[in-house]
């Protein structure tokens, strides 16, 4: 190893045992060779304590926490302990795939004025992969973009500049837990670029025990505390309320019970580009690019309110100044409206039965997985 490593995997786990083994046998075949890996046991009760005493690969140091910590902090607790000059994020659940390490080390060698580097990923669900719906090309600037209307990276494909890192006052702040990642990301908007390489070098393993399950309505709330600090340059007082619309029905997918909630949902998003716009340096490309993910965005959430049994939610989609920057296809107007006009004879059918009044739609919950 040289004298100082280039990469520390920096993994925290607390009671993984079930799937630690998979995840760090993922790490230690990594083609990329100047790599340690810091594991932070938070003070398991399960086997996991056993399992790492077995390991005998000197590139793996393990630390135990006197007692629970939480993951923020159990990941502030491994920080000093990361000797390398970038630090990989791994959740203990996660699987990296053989050639991310080497990757995302050599973009950040090459981008000096890159803090953070992501990369897309697959999700691993009941025994099979499918990816996001992320497109490629993911720019500095488009990410930049992307962090004021959603969370654009999974924890475990991230590799961060340690001096980056080692410069804020704080790494993780447990304020922010669950949504702690997401925290990070925006403080380092102050410090360099965030990248996000096209290639899927991580596999999310989506479970029931994932904090997108078990912490939801926390996840949510920390999100929105976040997006409205970001906000309140464009809103003052009603950044609040406007993180909330789009962490409810851009990020989770909620589709918006009504057409008021939908029209100020296209408000919100039509003011945060302008603001965003207005205030960040971007050239003709860049800005685009961002005109088009946010005219994306507000399609996929006109989308959600028509399938939901709402077809006529489409005006307001055509109503927006920006959709321009984004043309669906035919095909899935088509069948949006189909599905929606569906939804809304079998809704109307359904109440005409039990003689009850329209109530507010709830749409399917969909994993919290950034999907731009």
């Amino acid at each position: 190893m040289s004298a100082r490593l280039r990469v520390s995997v920096l993994l925290t786990t607390r009671n993984g045992a079930a799937l630690l083994g998979e995840t760090l046998a993922s790490v230690l075949a990594q083609s990329f060779a100047d790599f340690e890996v810091v594991v932070v046991d938070d003070a398991s009760t399960d086997a996991t304590p056993a399992l790492l005493a077995a390991i005998r690969d000197p590139r793996v140091r393990v630390l135990r926490t006197p007692r629970r910590l939480g993951v923020a902090a159990a990941r502030n607790f491994g920080l000093p302990a990361c000797r390398g000059a970038y630090i990989a994020a791994q959740d203990h659940d996660d699987i990296s795939r053989p050639g991310r390490l080497a990757a995302q080390a050599a973009w950040l060698d090459r981008h000096s004025a890159t803090v953070l580097v992501g990369s897309r990923v697959l999700i691993s669900e009941a025994g099979r992969l499918r990816p996001t719906d992320h497109l490629p090309g993911a720019t500095p600037a488009l990410m930049r973009w992307m962090l004021h209307v959603d969370n654009p990276l999974t924890w475990s494909s991230v590799m961060l500049r340690a001096d980056a890192v080692r410069s804020l006052e704080r790494f993780m702040r447990r304020e922010w837990e669950p949504a702690d990642d997401f925290d990070l990301y925006h403080r380092l908007l102050a410090l360099g670029d965030i990248d996000r390489l096209d290639d899927e070098l991580c596999i999310y393993r989506w479970h029931g025990a994932n904090a997108s399950h078990t912490l939801a309505d926390r996840m949510l709330a920390a999100a929105g505390g976040v997006l409205a600090r970001a906000y309140r340059p464009f809103f003052g007082d009603a950044a609040e309320a406007a993180a909330g619309l789009v962490v409810r029905h851009l990020s989770e997918r909620r589709p918006a019970p009504d057409a008021a909630t939908l029209a100020a949902l296209g408000r919100v998003l039509e003011r945060v580009l302008a603001g965003f716009l207005e205030t960040t340096a971007a050239d003709h490309a860049s800005r685009s690019l961002i005109e088009a993910h946010a005219a994306r965005a507000w399609w996929l959430a006109t989308r959600a309110a028509m399938r939901a049994g709402s077809p006529t939610a489409l005006a307001r989609w055509r109503a927006a100044t920006f959709r321009g920057a984004f043309r669906p296809g035919p095909g899935d107007v088509a069948a949006s409206l189909a599905v929606g006009a569906l939804r809304a004879m079998r809704g109307a059918a359904s109440r005409s039965a039990r003689g009850s009044a329209p109530g507010p739609r709830k749409g399917p919950r969909g994993p919290l997985i950034p999907f731009f």
